[in-house]
């Protein structure tokens, strides 16, 4: 099933700011979430390894990315996303955090 996502105002703050991001970086990061959790968000929902605790309602997204017309660093963004309303086709990306160490 592909979902919708959406973004608290939060996060959406957070990706926009992020220092080291080039305009081209974010744009990325954007096309790489969409393509993969909007797409693939089942096989994510499904797994109970990647549920916050049993029984949550919220599960950890991660992707690994590196922005070669920024910084040229290596990141891992790390997503909790709600899906109580995925029954509706919505996921809600509600935080987000950066590992700079793991790229």
């Amino acid at each position: 099933m592909s979902y919708s996502l959406e973004y608290k105002p939060d996060v959406k703050r957070f990706l926009r700011n992020y220092p080291g991001l080039s305009r081209e970086g974010r744009i990325r990061l954007y096309v790489n979430i969409d393509s993969n959790l909007r797409q693939f968000g089942d096989y994510y929902r499904q797994d109970p390894t990647m549920r916050l605790e049993p029984g949550s309602d919220c599960f950890w997204y991660s992707l690994l990315m590196r922005d070669w017309h920024g910084d040229g660093r290596g990141r891992t963004f790390i997503f909790v996303v709600r899906d109580i309303a995925a029954v509706y086709g919505v996921l809600e990306l509600v935080y987000v955090e950066v590992d700079e160490g793991s790229a």
